[in-house]
């Protein structure tokens, strides 16, 4: 039933207090921007590492060929993916030059979701528990982590939860339906055009779930499907099609292998190895941390909600689990899952926990639910103690991680912190205080972020292509050529050809079948095993980069002798058939 604004937004409460919805608007801005500016110190810090690599790179084509249109890679078309990111990131090189500082653009898209998700939690719960909301958002791990990484997570992210705020809104205001409804499109439009059809389901879960419930399915005409195709189809139709008329094949590999065969795992090239069921759902509550320990406490509430009497605050908690549980569900049924696709959930949990704060101010948690919080702050110092005196020794144990000792130095300090942060969660629980337990929360997880985005820097070399890129620059000549060894997951070569500033020959992956749209092109991408063999015998300047995704300690057998070593980085070889002072 819908229900006036006045009714909703000024309901007495115990964690509402004075704040206006004039005041809590400004308020959840300013912690916007606040968060924003924060998480933007140092954002050229690292260098981009390999996923962020390839959209870089095709952004800094994109400036080269002056084509916004057709994507490319390595100045070869690149389709796999829709083009807001390539744009947006473009655009800021446009201003900026290449930089690092493009991770502006998730940022930006973290502080749309940050404000988007205070105003849902003030419309799903009260002012004060949105802002809340915000707080949680703002703090949790992958969260800040995602704000600063160059992929279209964030940004599909930020039109998940608009969208879901938007639907929340046109519910509600009878009179102002539409226009909200016009918002929820556009933001699902947007999302398409960052991360393809993916926006849709997850949107669509908690919208089409809810809807049925409550209305069945007449409920359906309520959210205007008509009015939904023409803004969506004003929004992604212009690209797709331009795409598609001027590179045959491009349709069928976009909508059912890039889709689809995708998500069925059965899409060729296989460039890419999904996680397991048990390392996404282990990804998910390390990306939610620390807030992610209040989501039970909100589980049996949900319950009621699906019920048909439930109160309007129940039922609000039963589509924030429907949210959350539909991702993690939907990515759980595809083997082609990857561990930060449980990014479009973060939102929902805040929102969760901003409720158990509410909850708890109100008097309403019990005596064994203040104890089992209890339980679990006395389990992270523990965790903490072993990890200070244990911890290095354990990740030693790791190669890649033995690699660099700096990244072995952060271990101490990370445990001895997360001590701390254990200490400050149990003093608040034995307090049973809720502004204590969310004040715990949210500054414990503080410095384990920093040290986390310091941990990010040191692993540099592993993980991204600067270093190497930078001896390769400085010691192969730019006549020479340079040649990687392709995995199937070719796009790999992006950051590499980003931080070089040349174009790359790529070594022909065994058993690699090209996407449609480049059927035929093959041989244009690729080098053959026995052509480059023989170049390299033959005596051509030829400098060869290891596939990153391969561990070899030792780099015979990767080019016939003779060779010369000019660096390793990780697992990242670099060879060459010439002396290194050649070419000075």
């Amino acid at each position: 039933m819908a229900v006036s604004e006045e009714n909703v937004l000024h309901v007495p409460h115990a964690a509402t207090g004075s704040l206006t919805r004039r005041d809590t608007r400004w308020l959840a801005l300013a912690l916007a921007v606040t968060a924003s500016a924060l998480l933007a110190i140092r954002l050229d810090l690292p260098a981009f590492f390999d996923n962020e690599g390839r959209y870089a790179e095709v952004a800094r084509e994109m400036m080269l060929r002056h084509d916004w249109i057709s994507p490319h890679l390595d100045f070869t078309l690149f389709l796999n993916k829709p083009p807001l990111t390539f744009w947006l990131t473009a655009a800021v090189f446009s201003f900026a030059g290449p930089t690092e500082w493009a991770r502006v653009v998730p940022l930006a898209a973290a502080a749309v979701a940050l404000f988007a998700t205070c105003r849902l939690g003030a419309l799903l719960y009260a002012e004060t528990t949105g802002l809340v909301a915000g707080v949680a958002l703002a703090t949790m791990l992958g969260f800040a982590l995602e704000s600063r990484t160059l992929r279209p997570d964030m940004l599909l992210s930020a039109a998940v939860v608009v969208a879901i705020a938007c639907w929340q809104h046109a519910e509600r205001w009878r009179a102002r339906r539409t226009p909200w409804l016009v918002g929820l499109y556009v933001a699902l439009g947007l999302g398409m055009l960052a991360k393809g059809l993916v926006p849709v389901v997850l949107a669509g879960v908690p919208i089409g779930v809810v809807t049925l419930r409550a209305h069945g399915w007449r409920g359906i005409a309520r959210l205007r499907p008509g009015l939904g195709l023409a803004v969506i189809a004003a929004i992604v139709l212009p690209w797709h099609v331009a795409i598609a008329l001027r590179h045959p094949g491009f349709a069928w590999d976009y909508v059912v292998n890039q889709h689809l065969l995708f998500f069925l795992d059965r899409k060729l090239p296989r460039d890419s190895e999904g996680d397991t069921l048990a390392f996404f759902w282990a990804a998910f509550v390390a990306r939610a941390l620390p807030w992610v320990i209040l989501l039970p406490l909100t589980l049996r509430e949900a319950v009621r909600g699906a019920g048909g009497r439930a109160t309007s605050v129940e039922r609000s908690t039963f589509v924030l689990w429907t949210w959350t549980v539909g991702i993690l569900l939907f990515f759980s049924a595809a083997p082609s899952r990857l561990e930060h696709y449980s990014l479009p959930a973060l939102p929902a949990v805040a929102l969760l926990a901003a409720r158990v704060w509410q909850r708890a101010r109100a008097g309403e948690l019990s005596a064994p639910t203040w104890g089992w919080l209890a339980v679990v702050a006395a389990c992270v110092v523990l965790v903490g103690a072993g990890g200070v005196g244990w911890g290095r020794a354990l990740l030693e144990r790791t190669y890649w991680i033995a690699q660099e000792p700096a990244f072995l130095a952060l271990v101490t300090p990370a445990a001895a912190t997360l001590c701390v942060a254990g200490g400050l969660l149990l003093f608040a629980t034995i307090r049973r205080r809720a502004d204590w337990l969310v004040t715990a929360l949210a500054v414990g997880i503080v410095p384990i972020v920093v040290i986390v985005l310091r941990a990010e820097v040191e692993a540099e070399p592993l993980f991204s292509w600067r270093p190497l890129a930078q001896t390769l620059v400085a010691s192969v000549p730019a006549d020479a050529t340079v040649v990687f060894e392709a995995p199937e997951e070719y796009q790999l070569v992006g950051g590499l050809a980003y931080y070089s500033g040349r174009p790359i020959a790529l070594l022909r992956p065994s058993g690699f079948v090209p996407p449609t749209y480049l059927a035929g092109n093959v041989d244009e991408m690729f080098v053959s095993r026995a052509d480059f063999e023989r170049r390299w015998a033959g005596g051509e300047r030829l400098a060869f980069v290891s596939d990153p995704q391969r561990r070899r300690d030792d780099p015979t057998g990767l080019v016939p002798p003779p060779f010369h070593v000019l660096g390793r980085f990780g697992d990242r070889w670099l060879l060459a058939s010439f002396a290194r002072d050649a070419g000075g």
